[in-house]
C-alpha cells in the first residue's frame, strides 16, 4: 500500500531488511512536512511526516508498519492534527486506514518522487 516509499528506498538501492536499528532516511522539500523513514525495531519500519510547532516535533502523520510479511501491515498510528492522536494495532493492524494510506500514498509521489529523491535527501 505504500508503493510511494518502497520506490524511494528502491531508488536508494535500500533494502528494509538490511537497515539498521534506529537508521534513518531523511527528505527535506520547501513547501511540504520532512519525510522520514527509520528501522524502530526488527520488524518495524516508521513512516513520517514531521513539522515543529512551539519547538516540539510533531507527526502529520506517522505509521509504524511491521514488515515481517510481505505486507507491510500498519501497527500504530500517530497525528498530532487529529483527536485521539495516537491509534495502536491490535494482532491484525490498525483498522481504519486505507483511504488514509491511499491518499498519503498519491501525496508522497507527489511530494517526493522518487526519480528526483536523492535531492531532497537530508545528511544529518
Amino acid at each position: 500500500m505504500m508503493d510511494a516509499v518502497k520506490q524511494i528506498l528502491d531508488a536508494e538501492d535500500v533494502d528494509v531488511e538490511t537497515l539498521d536499528i534506529n537508521e534513518r532516511l531523511s527528505y527535506d522539500r520547501e513547501g511540504y512536512h520532512e519525510l522520514v523513514i527509520e528501522k524502530t525495531g526488527e520488524n518495524r519500519l516508521s513512516v513520517g511526516q514531521y513539522f515543529t510547532q512551539r519547538m516540539d516535533l510533531m507527526h502529520a502523520p506517522e505509521i509504524v508498519f511491521d514488515i515481517s510479511g510481505d505486507e507491510w501491515i500498519p501497527v500504530e498510528y500517530t497525528n498530532h492534527e487529529t483527536i485521539p492522536q495516537v491509534y495502536e494495532a491490535d494482532e491484525s493492524g490498525v483498522n481504519g486506514l486505507e483511504q488514509l494510506l491511499e491518499t498519503w500514498n498519491k501525496n508522497l509521489k507527489q511530494q517526493y518522487p522518487s526519480d528526483r529523491v536523492e535531492m531532497y535527501r537530508r545528511n544529518d
